[in-house]
């Protein structure tokens, strides 16, 4: 029992993917789908882009309300009750019969879903150590958050085809498959409401956050602590660089279902419900580099941090990676091969994010985790929000009549080149802040 008790922070850290497996799910759950809703809403492009920005302009301004809210009355009691809630609304969506009503019901599911991401941050904060924080941040953020994206980019697609006959609670095709994802969205939230605890002291175990707060954390009061903190121009520049991750999660999960649906249509001739699928497999290439590429990168950040580099660097060497990547799929691309290395390629360099929450935690006090990554997030959420509501229209301004399938998603691509190097421009000046950092807790040490 006391070997359990001791590691008792893996457990957490299972109980924090599975919950931010809802949340990809969740957020997720109309872009493998899409050929669908536009046959059943008589929709286009442009209201794709809208009903995928609804969810997040929701979430973003959930962020640090649910974010504080962890922080003040503890994990455990926040994340299973959002999650709860989520599942209703997610089963909600599956009965929309207008673009207006679908729009309404993925708004309301951004609200609650914020109860996962922030709060999770703020667990992982109490829960590991500068050692590991990395490494953690990263393993719930890649398999964590791949799980869930393999559930809405090929499970819900599979589902729909195989519900297509018969149904579930009297619908049928995808919106049967959006029905029992919410069934499974239910069960992860009793599992964190079983799991969870807020605090090692919790559990008697000693308290993380008082073993790296400095002296002057240590004497602040909470809500003196924010005030310092939103005082600091370094978070309102991190909030940049989140902002340059926000923008390339939300472009490339949100439309690469569609591009390479678009793909085996054009340059395999599938038929579309073949190529629906095909084009989840393919989103499903990215989940893979997501999974097993981010925990890698968690586990180099830790230990060139050791050896005095900043994770500023690795998250500012991402961003131009990802620049690449976008620059990439503005060319015309025949083969499965080629297009399945770059969906892969982006799944690990896009998804390194989650270093800034580390990067956060260690810059200021643990204590503040909530808030902290509630400000952040909120900034970066309004930031892919927008990008996603105006990737619909980039797309339409720059396609070309007439031109191969990859023309039509052009200026999506293009918004994305521009936010990264924008994102890792200002990652400088974070690695000159974290340097400052680690030189006074070498000094200290």
């Amino acid at each position: 029992m006391n070997i359990i008790k001791k590691n008792y922070r893996w457990v957490i850290l299972v109980a924090c993917m599975l919950v931010y497996c809802t949340s990809q799910l969740v957020r997720w759950n109309y872009a493998s789908i899409t050929k669908y809703l536009i046959d059943d809403l008589h929709i286009g492009k442009p209201e794709l882009g809208l009903l995928g920005s609804a969810f997040f302009y929701a979430y973003a301004l959930a962020q640090i309300p649910w974010g504080t809210a962890a922080d003040v009355w503890g994990t455990r009691r926040v994340i299973p009750v959002g999650i709860c809630i989520l599942s209703l609304f997610l089963g909600g969506f599956a009965f929309s019969g207008t673009f207006t009503e679908a729009l309404l019901w993925r708004a309301a599911m951004g609200v609650v879903a914020a109860a996962g991401y922030v709060p999770i941050t703020s667990a992982l904060s109490k829960w590991f150590s500068i050692k590991e924080r990395g490494l953690a941040m990263e393993i719930y953020s890649g398999p964590g958050g791949g799980l869930g994206e393999v559930a809405t980019f090929l499970l819900i697609p599979i589902f729909a085809l195989v519900l297509s006959h018969g149904g579930l609670f009297g619908v049928t095709g995808w919106r049967a498959s959006t029905i029992l994802m919410s069934i499974v969205v239910f069960v992860i939230a009793g599992i964190a409401l079983l799991l969870l605890r807020s605090s090692p002291t919790d559990m008697g175990l000693p308290s993380i956050q008082a073993q790296e707060d400095r002296g002057e954390d240590q004497k602040l009061s909470y809500r003196d602590g924010l005030g310092k903190i939103a005082k600091d121009p370094a978070m309102w520049v991190m909030s940049l660089v989140w902002s340059a991750y926000m923008v390339s999660t939300r472009l490339v999960p949100g439309w690469l279902p569609l591009y390479a649906t678009d793909f085996y249509m054009q340059e395999h001739g599938m038929p579309k419900e073949t190529a629906i699928i095909a084009g989840g497999g393919m989103a499903s290439v990215y989940v893979i580099g997501r999974v097993f590429g981010t925990p890698f990168a968690g586990w180099i950040s830790d230990r060139l941090l050791k050896r005095g580099v900043p994770r500023a660097a690795v998250i500012g060497a991402g961003l131009l990676l990802i620049a690449l990547t976008f620059f990439l799929f503005t060319h015309h691309i025949h083969s499965t091969f080629t297009l399945g290395l770059l969906a892969l390629f982006s799944g690990v360099v896009i998804n390194i994010f989650p270093l800034i929450n580390a990067s956060a935690a260690e810059i200021w006090s643990v204590r503040a985790a909530g808030f902290t990554m509630g400000v952040i997030n909120m900034v970066g959420q309004f930031a892919g929000a927008m990008a996603l509501s105006a990737s619909g229209f980039m797309a339409a301004k720059f396609a070309v009549a007439g031109g191969a399938f990859h023309t039509g998603f052009q200026g999506i691509w293009y918004l994305g080149i521009v936010t990264s190097i924008l994102g890792a421009l200002a990652s400088l000046y974070l690695i000159r802040r974290e340097r400052a950092v680690l030189a006074v807790e070498k000094a200290i040490a």
